[in-house]
């Protein structure tokens, strides 16, 4: 699963990679094998804890306190304090979707993902509001709704339930007001 990774002003993509044998984190366009092992949690904080990570021949101690309130975690190791904001990549870009067409007279909903069109519960020319489903989308075997991000006029819908879409394809269009 693809993860970004926001510490200070820097951005990151990471890909963990895990099966029975390894562990491997691809950190932009490096791969690194890792082992990483959980010495002592901490009940019911998502995460947080003292932890054992061992990457290119060197060990280091991780604490790991999650900040609910932030939406953050505060990662310290080698003297060093991290504060460290973690988005999978499927829900960040559902986010900046919706972030996209929010200040806009139009809002048009793209496909974030390649999937399956399983539901399309609006009809052209109906009213939607913002936040409203318009297009239920299957991928990577998860349906996603796939919101209104303004309210207004459905002016245009150019998908039908079971076809299938790419990544990028323009599925709906709103036209603020009603």
């Amino acid at each position: 699963m693809f993860y970004i990774v926001v510490v200070g002003n820097q951005t990151y993509r990471v890909d963990v990679h895990e099966d029975k044998q390894k562990q491997s984190i691809t950190l932009d366009d490096t791969t690194y094998m890792i082992d990483w092992r959980e010495i002592v949690p901490v009940a019911g904080n998502g995460g947080a804890g003292h932890y054992s990570l061992l990457i290119a021949g060197t060990s280091y101690d991780i604490f790991i306190n999650k900040s609910v309130e932030k939406e953050t975690y505060e990662i310290s190791f080698g003297g060093q304090r991290f504060e460290v904001k973690v988005e999978d990549e499927r829900s960040k870009l559902l986010t900046e979707l919706v972030k996209s067409g929010s200040s806009t007279d139009e809002a048009v909903v793209y496909a974030p993902m390649p999937g399956l069109v399983i539901d399309v519960p609006v009809e052209q020319g109906a009213t939607a509001i913002a936040g409203q489903t318009l297009v239920v989308l299957e991928a990577m075997k998860m349906e996603n709704d796939l919101s209104s991000p303004i309210a207004g006029t459905i002016k245009e819908i150019r998908v039908t339930k079971g076809q299938t879409v790419d990544e990028g394809d323009l599925l709906v269009v709103v036209t603020r007001g009603a």
